[in-house]
């Protein structure tokens, strides 16, 4: 793929309404302990939190090197007595270590089963003590990525009644604040940034996408199971921000974006680049303020007309050593602060922002969840990914021009989780929306992550999870063609066709379903049906000798002897013998494949080798 400089590429950016800085959960300052320099707990351990259950949970912080800290986790009148892990039950657990000589600290109390109402204490031998009130044990998940992760409850699809109706002392979530270089400002946010329980005056500031997992785990897991989410995530950051310079030095793929960072900085003075920033700053929010005083006075207003009034919005900012968008930004100043805070494991919806390098993402992706379990020392922690939607911005599509970057990240997103165990892709084919890169459901992909969870890690076999995919085609040639390829008048079958095999296909069928189906002549044909689409509307090409791919019509079949199992059939018109078949392949394109739960199948590419049959995976 050539890494066109001339192409911008999508404007991702913050998403729409976004806090820039992860403060919606600051607390006044008496909602948090103070602690003194001498003895300083992480940001993340504050009143209210969410301890993992059924794992060591580690306590740590900073302080006075060779202080002896003690960490204490115990009932209270309201909670009742501990529960532990294996049989017993206790009042209290006690857990001591000694500040080392780089100031940090860390200690380690034993698993427990869930409960609720219990206190946290750290006191050391010269006086100092903190206590943490209304601390819950249960289940916590870190939701990371960048924008359509960020899009918060109160901006999404009918958020206004999500958050109204989001009351529920025992979904609780931490904003990390969002920064790009460990500072006295960070320090500062930090020290004001609390775990927040779930209520129509907190939830609209959470991860629309977070909180419609959190909800759904509540829903299906035992009700006295508390569920803690934390949002560490920052809307147009790329993934290299999210792993250290060690991880990006170690492979042709990191160094690319650390050569690319380096050359836009080096050279320029602190002063400079603050002289940047400030100017950015001041287009960013006249342009920010003229949009919104547009919407505010005609609200059906469309992206096209405001934008030709304003021109596009001033992103990205400009590239700065403190910058929250630079490599390793993030990962130091962020993923670092909170780790290794027990965790059952991490959810990541992110990509759009590498779509130019999209080449490089299966590598990259690779080497953040492996860097990510090595802070949190968890070599099985498990990975949800949130594989990217379909979306076009309306000029390419009127331009009738497709990168295919998509398409690209799609695969490599598959691509780990078929590699790495305990890493999960799920696909999100119906979710998309034409011109639009944030698209406002994020119901549907946070209830399909927590069905993953849900099924994959806790073992829950009745939730549906399994995604129709490819595991095998065959390819017969005219003289083997059936009468039924050949009898729908606007397919003339004569050298044959290729048969995709399906599995986890139950009740296949070409779904209607899509956010938004802009612009309709894309999708309308009046051959349609559930079981059949007509070349340009199926979803599937096959290619040729000569490397050009062709739209193919497909009719879906079910197995007689196996529910689950589908097959896809391409009738092939005069002269195309395949070298290759694909499905989905497009940043945009036609309504997915789905089984009966509406799971869409993933999108593919493959070579289709001289034999007349072979198994996809």
């Amino acid at each position: 793929m050539s890494h066109d400089e001339s192409h911008m590429g999508a404007t991702t950016g913050p998403a729409p309404g976004a806090n820039l800085t992860g403060t919606a959960n600051m607390a006044e300052a008496s909602d948090k302990p103070h602690a003194p320099m001498e003895l300083r707990p992480a940001a993340v351990f504050s009143h209210r939190m969410v301890l993992q259950r059924r794992r060591p949970i580690p306590v740590f912080g900073t302080g006075e090197p060779g202080r002896t800290v003690m960490v204490t986790l115990a009932s209270s009148e309201r909670s009742g007595m501990l529960a532990l892990c294996g049989d017993g039950r206790s009042d209290s657990v006690v857990a001591s270590g000694t500040v080392g000589d780089d100031g940090n600290w860390l200690v380690e109390l034993p698993p427990l089963e869930a409960g609720d109402g219990y206190e946290l204490t750290v006191t050391d031998r010269s006086g100092i003590r903190l206590v943490y009130h209304h601390v819950g044990v249960g289940e916590v998940w870190l939701a990371g990525g960048q924008s359509n992760m960020e899009l918060e409850l109160r901006n999404a699809a009918d958020g206004e009644r999500a958050v109204n109706d989001s009351a529920d002392p025992g979904l609780r979530f931490f904003n990390t604040p969002k920064c790009g270089h460990v500072s006295d400002e960070l320090t500062r946010l930090e020290n004001e940034s609390v775990w927040v329980v779930c209520a129509p005056d907190t939830s609209g500031a959470m991860s629309a996408v977070a909180y419609w997992f959190a909800h759904r785990l509540r829903e299906r897991l035992e009700t006295h199971v508390p569920i803690g989410i934390i949002d560490c995530y920052v809307g147009g950051t790329s993934i290299s921000c999210w792993m250290s310079e060690t991880t990006l030095e170690s492979s042709p793929s990191g160094r690319g974006y650390l050569e690319r960072y380096h050359a836009i900085v080096d050279g320029k003075t602190e002063r400079q680049m603050h002289e940047e920033t400030d100017a950015w700053q001041r287009d960013f929010d006249a342009w920010n303020a003229a949009i919104a005083a547009d919407q505010a006075s005609q609200p059906d207003i469309d992206w096209e007309t405001l934008n030709a009034r304003h021109g596009e919005c001033p992103w990205p900012p400009p590239m700065t050593t403190f910058s929250q968008y630079h490599p390793t930004g993030p990962f130091e100043a962020m993923i670092c602060r909170v780790a290794p805070y027990a965790l059952h494991g991490f959810l990541w919806y992110q990509g759009e922002e590498d779509e130019r390098f999209a080449d490089d993402y299966r590598a990259m992706l690779g080497m953040l969840v492996g860097e990510w379990r090595a802070r949190w020392e968890g070599e099985t922690l498990p990975f949800i990914i949130a594989q990217l939607p379909q979306w076009i911005s309306k000029s390419d599509f009127d331009a009738g021009i497709d990168h295919r970057y998509w398409p690209v990240l799609r695969e490599a997103q598959r691509d780990v989780s078929l590699a790495i165990a305990d890493v999960y892709t799920v696909p999100l084919m119906d979710c998309g929306e034409f011109n639009n890169i944030h698209p406002t459901d994020k119901r549907t992909p946070g209830e399909r992550l927590a069905n993953a969870a849900l099924n994959r890690i806790y073992g829950c076999a009745d939730v549906p999870a399994d995604v129709p995919e490819p595991v095998s085609w065959s390819y017969s040639s005219n003289e083997n063609a059936s009468d039924d390829d050949a009898g729908d008048a606007n397919v003339h079958v004569s050298a044959g066709s290729v048969i995709v095999r399906f599995d986890h296909a139950e009740e296949l069928r070409f779904s209607d379903k899509n956010a938004s189906l802009e612009p309709p002549k894309h999708f309308e044909s009046r051959e349609s049906t559930p079981s059949f689409r007509p070349a340009g509307a199926s979803g599937f090409e096959v290619s040729t000798d000569d490397g050009v791919w062709h739209p193919v019509a497909a009719r879906i079949t079910h197995s007689a002897d196996d529910p689950g199992e589908s097959f896809v059939t391409l009738p092939l018109p005069d002269t195309l013998h395949p070298t290759g078949i694909r499905y989905g392949w497009a940043s945009w394109g036609v309504p997915p494949l789905s089984n009966r739960w509406d799971i869409p199948a993933f999108p593919f590419s493959h070579l289709i080798p001289h034999a007349s049959s072979t198994t996809i995976r």
